[in-house]
């Protein structure tokens, strides 16, 4: 794979894109291998034939293989990784295993922000899944932090006790060494909010939940935690310290939506956007006054529904 020396929007794009699909060859080939150590050579070709399920089942289709493993509680492929992950980790490791698919939608769509600081947020998720099983793919991934990171380090060696802005779109996730637990975050303590509230926060939606949200996603990410947390990926912030006077009924409503959880998404327009099936879905509306601090700047009038 070629690593660029500078990156533009294009020279992103195809990073990512190449990334993506390296992942997803080594994972069918790594998936491929172990399968045929613990049933043959012939496994696939007996699936197909003996689980319905599985008749048109393409190994080699990105999106077909990561939904299986991400949302098949009885996938037949599961058994070549789960002797690799620990116990404790599987259900964090499928969970990083869907916002990969998720993450995938959106760059084969090219709704996300084509910057070096989303490239290795990706970079970061590939690493999360690749890790545990050794993927080939490990070494593109360091070469690509590298080669974003490394001109940085040396502009900045360069400069002694000048600090150097960036801007929010360019901050830059560390990769982990290895795949860990996501942070723990304390129950939020006796969350009151009422079916009227919900009911009249559900008033201000632009769109039915679900919809499919087309607009480009702004570089910031979140976690919608299970106790109806909401956790800012890059800093670790999350809603009830950040603006704590919305962050109770919202999370409230947003886990009464996606009751799942997981990876959020937020366009400029402020609207909320979590992965449904194939696509990113519209799961609320907020405003600037509402949400993590200079993370947007529509204002404090809601958007009209239907618009």
């Amino acid at each position: 794979m070629m690593i660029p020396k500078d990156y533009d929007s294009n020279s992103v794009t195809m990073t990512a894109n190449n990334l993506l699909l390296l992942m997803a060859n080594d994972l069918a080939e790594y998936i491929d291998k172990e399968m045929t150590r613990k049933q043959g050579v012939q496994w696939l070709a007996t699936l197909k034939e003996t689980n319905y399920a599985y008749r048109d089942f393409n190994l080699k289709d990105p999106a077909a293989l990561l939904k299986d493993l991400a949302r098949n509680g009885s996938s037949q492929i599961r058994q070549a990784l789960n002797s690799r992950i620990e116990r404790g980790f599987l259900k964090n490791y499928y969970d990083d295993i869907n916002v990969l698919l998720g993450e995938r939608n959106v760059w084969i769509h090219r709704q996300v922000q084509e910057t070096t600081a989303e490239l290795l947020d990706l970079v970061t998720t590939i690493v999360r899944v690749a890790t545990p099983l050794g993927l080939g793919l490990l070494a593109e991934c360091t070469a690509v932090k590298d080669s974003i990171l490394k001109p940085l380090e040396d502009t900045i060696s360069e400069v002694i006790m000048v600090p150097i802005p960036q801007p929010e779109a360019e901050k830059i996730a560390e990769i982990p060494a290895k795949i860990e637990e996501v942070p723990e975050v304390s129950p939020t303590p006796d969350i009151q909010i009422s079916l009227s509230e919900i009911v009249e926060i559900s008033a201000n939606d632009s769109f039915e939940v679900g919809d499919a949200v087309t607009d480009r996603l702004l570089s910031h990410s979140y976690v919608l935690h299970l106790n109806g947390e909401i956790r800012n990926r890059a800093t670790d912030e999350v809603l009830t310290e950040a603006n704590p006077q919305s962050a109770e009924k919202l999370g409230a409503l947003l886990i009464v939506r996606k009751p799942s959880g997981g990876r959020l998404r937020i366009t400029e327009e402020g609207y909320l956007c979590a992965f449904f099936g194939d696509k990113w879905g519209y799961l609320a509306t907020v405003n600037a006054s509402e949400w993590f601090p200079d993370h947007l700047t529509n204002s404090t009038t809601k958007t009209e529904k239907g618009r």
